[in-house]
């Protein structure tokens, strides 16, 4: 019993070091929030989240570029700033306090669709992001899922082949129907139920209906244009030039590929 014990404490001791060294090398982003600790000196310690400059803002020593930096190396930097002017030998304490929320939005032929976030630290993959919406159903093409970057930068993965692809905060992934290929078009970006939208048998669609059935824009959604792929065409369709009537009404192909973007307000 006592050998166990001693191996259990062994064993969860070198976790947390692992752990404890893991988040050193961690590269700080844009809405982490860290705090600052500096021994004896009670009034240098300050708590920030890091806003979109990655700039932080600390006592005496004033703005610094943390975003992209471990803690290890600003813990450095900061020191060596305080020992420059203020202090002698500085004993510097830098933690994370919360990590920024990443997510990536899940659409298509999945059982439950929607926004997956990531673990608080740690990777996610193609493979894991579909299983944590459920996974795939029976008409699902595992084979031709789309990826779409923030950035807008589009791929087609295997969720067999290239289950382990690292995603990234934003990407869009849709999910494609097997059967009926040639008659459904994909919703992707910021909509509320982004994946495949069945093109009807007779008839036409239009762009304003496949959003409708997208269940409309997001609240983050750029809601004044949307941008159609088509084959290897792309094309930005003006919504609110259409809405106001100020142009022709936008009708869909089969295939086609409709991204609605972020606001950047």
């Amino acid at each position: 019993m006592r050998s166990f014990l001693f191996s259990f404490l062994v064993f969860l001791a070198s976790f947390v070091v692992s752990h404890a060294e893991d988040v050193k090398e961690y590269k700080l982003q844009k809405d982490d929030v860290i705090r600052l600790l500096v021994f004896q000196e009670p009034d240098l310690a300050t708590e920030s989240k890091i806003g979109k400059s990655g700039y932080v803002s600390f006592p005496l020593i004033g703005n610094i570029k943390v975003s992209d930096k471990s803690l290890k190396e600003l813990e450095e930097e900061i020191k060596a700033l305080y020992e420059k002017d203020y202090l002698v030998n500085a004993q510097i304490n830098l933690s994370i306090l919360g990590f920024a929320e990443k997510w990536v939005i899940v659409g298509g032929d999945v059982r439950s669709p929607g926004t997956v976030p990531f673990p608080e630290e740690g990777a996610l993959d193609l493979r894991g992001a579909v299983a944590q919406a459920g996974g795939v159903l029976e008409s699902a093409n595992t084979g031709g899922i789309i990826v779409r970057s923030k950035g807008g930068a589009i791929n087609h993965f295997s969720l067999k082949g290239s289950g382990s692809r690292v995603m990234k905060h934003g990407d869009t992934v849709t999910v494609p129907r097997q059967t009926m290929q040639k008659m459904t078009l994909t919703v992707s970006g910021q909509v509320n139920r982004p994946g495949v939208v069945e093109y009807p048998r007779e008839g036409k669609m239009d762009v304003m209906t496949a959003l409708a059935q997208a269940g409309g824009f997001s609240r983050i959604a750029y809601k004044k244009a949307v941008t159609i792929h088509r084959n290897k065409r792309q094309m930005l369709v003006d919504i609110r030039a259409i809405e106001q009537g100020q142009a022709p009404m936008f009708f869909l192909e089969p295939g086609d590929l409709i991204v609605v973007r972020e606001s950047r307000f």
